[in-house]
């Protein structure tokens, strides 16, 4: 459906007026029009009326929506009167609601309102529709009711950076927004007669809900459905018994009703809104196991926002905030929230692209790759010596609880292996927590990468995986998806002797790290039959045997508590009988 915005004639009038009074027909608690449609009448002959900002928007050859701008006052408290704009009703006929009309007149006239050099715009509205546009609750900014109240309705949005700075006070609208009901009564009279409507019960809701759910819904004097539209899922959550899982499911029944959603503390529209975006244009890229990516445009810019639903998976945030701080090349961090990054869009930049399957298999972007790697390990080394980070590391899922799932998962019960690593884990632990340790990526792959146009430069964005690590299992990591030809260019770049200790080492970790978290799926997936393979052919078997044997008095030394388990280890080795050696 294609939508054209224009501003209002006079000829639009009593069509828009019309067109109020059915958007907002049964609205809230209301079982007819509340004067939103006098509202509109009254406006347009008033100062403060902004004829500029008043829009309508047609499709299929009709107005379907309007949009209505006022000039409105922020008192300080020495005084000063800070002019803002108000705006509303916003009005969608009601057969092309959420089809996009609301949208397209908010982005034009906040668009407009902007170039016309406005300072901010301040209203009361639904806050947990507005925020998509960039608004924030105005409590933010120190800017209250006319009363002194800060309900999460009361919105805001500067139009440029730091237009409220420092402006704190009462917000004051024109009265006109104090409708008379018997003003209303008479202009209602002009129009035709029309049913009231009959409210939706909050029983349609409640019945659905635990007993505490109820008790927060009457103290709050919620009786009808459609009320919610005043609360933010904010406010919702400060509500006695009411928590996130419980939103969740409430937003699934008002969406089972047709009623609009609550905002989760996560959803990537609020995060937006704390990042300080300005009237965004969003699409979801993808999601996936509670991690979600957004194409932003704002302002001529073109951003990337990822949002985080879990603490555990936020650690990215974290992870570019240490890289940046230890000059190791990311993609600039534009901000931050407790669950989101927002980024720079690498398609819409000059100088960089994203990376393709190709790239795999090109000997010089596989030395610029290993020259981003050579720069990570060597900074990683320094940050980690001598302190304790808390840090993501793979080889912590080496645990006996974890090789029992293994064991249990891919049906190897009876695989000497596991009595081997039983019988050792002691040595097994204390050997890998004695490797050096630097920050290892851990995720390479062509999609997490990012060349310059001219193939010089080359380097890695998305660290969920980030973390602590040995080098040698890092560059394994890399070279293992590159072509032979370009795995070599990487190697020769990178220039370092390979540790046998890590590679040996490596070569035992690796596989069971990956089928650690093959078998945490729901089903064993095609990426992990390579290392069940190693299992069951006693490859993994073999890798920790190799590694054991070797270290000679250094490990002796380090492994005072292991001193038994070696010598055990070492008598059945000498057994006549050819059994395995664990």
């Amino acid at each position: 459906m294609n939508i054209s915005i224009r501003n209002e004639i006079p000829a639009d009038y009593r069509i828009v007026e019309e067109l109020t009074r059915e958007a907002f027909w049964g609205n809230m608690n209301h079982p007819t029009c509340d004067g939103e449609h006098l509202l509109v009448h009254k406006l347009r002959n008033l100062p403060s009326f902004v004829p500029d900002l008043d829009f309508v928007a047609e499709a299929e050859g009709k107005i379907v929506g309007h949009v209505i701008y006022s000039l409105a006052k922020v008192i300080t408290p020495d005084g000063r009167e800070i002019e803002v704009l108000n705006f509303g009703p916003l009005s969608v006929s009601p057969g092309y609601q959420r089809r996009g009309v609301g949208s397209a007149l908010m982005h034009r006239s906040i668009e407009e309102a902007a170039g016309l050099g406005y300072r901010a715009i301040i209203f009361y509205g639904h806050p947990d529709y507005y925020p998509r546009f960039g608004f924030r609750r105005a409590k933010h900014y120190g800017i209250v009711s006319a009363g002194g109240d800060s309900w999460d309705s009361l919105m805001a949005m500067e139009l440029y950076d730091g237009a409220l700075d420092g402006i704190t006070g009462r917000y004051i609208e024109d009265e006109v927004y104090d409708v008379d009901p018997e003003e209303m009564a008479e202009f209602e009279k002009t129009f035709p007669f029309k049913e009231p409507v009959k409210l939706p019960p909050v029983n349609l809701l409640t019945d659905h809900l635990p007993q505490r759910a109820k008790r927060a819904f009457a103290e709050h004097g919620i009786k009808f459905v459609s009320q919610l539209q005043r609360f933010s899922g904010a406010e919702l959550l400060k509500w006695d018994g009411m928590d996130e899982q419980l939103l969740a499911k409430i937003n699934g029944i008002l969406s089972q009703l047709g009623q609009p959603g609550k905002l989760l503390p996560s959803s990537h529209i609020l995060q937006l809104t704390e990042l300080g975006v300005r009237n965004p244009i969003c699409s979801l890229i993808r999601s996936k196991a509670g991690i979600s990516v957004y194409r932003v445009e704002s302002e001529g810019r073109k951003l990337i926002l990822k949002v985080f639903e879990s603490r555990e998976d936020a650690r990215e945030i974290e992870n570019y905030l240490t890289l940046s701080k230890l000059g190791v090349q990311t993609l600039p961090l534009l901000g931050c929230t407790k669950n989101a990054i927002l980024l720079p869009d690498v398609e819409a930049d000059g100088e960089y692209r994203l990376g393709k399957e190709s790239d795999l298999s090109d000997p010089k972007i596989a030395g610029a790759i290993a020259g981003w790697y050579k720069i990570l390990h060597k900074k990683g080394r320094t940050y980690l010596s001598g302190s304790r980070v808390s840090m993501y590391d793979e080889s912590d899922s080496i645990t006996l609880e974890n090789m029992r799932l293994i064991a249990e998962k891919t049906g190897t019960g009876g695989d000497m292996l596991w009595q081997a690593v039983a019988e050792n884990y002691g040595i097994i632990r204390s050997r890998i927590d004695a490797l050096p340790r630097t920050l290892a990526y851990n995720d390479f792959y062509w999609t997490n990468l990012i060349v310059s146009k001219d193939n010089e430069r080359a380097f890695l964005f998305d660290y969920n995986l980030l973390g602590k690590g040995t080098a040698y299992g890092d560059i394994r990591n890399v070279t293992s998806s590159l072509s032979p030809e370009a795995a070599k260019a990487f190697l020769q770049e990178y220039g370092e002797d390979v540790d046998e200790e890590q590679k040996k080492a490596d070569a035992f970790i690796a596989p069971l790290v990956t089928l650690v978290s093959a078998c945490e799926c729901a089903v064993f997936p095609s990426w992990a039959t390579a290392a069940l393979e190693e299992l069951k052919n006693g490859d993994i078997l073999r890798h920790l045997e190799e590694w054991l044997g070797t270290g000679g008095e250094r490990w002796d030394r380090q492994e005072e508590q292991g001193r038994q388990e070696e010598q055990s280890r070492q008598e059945r080795r000498d057994s006549p009988h050819g059994q395995s050696a664990f």
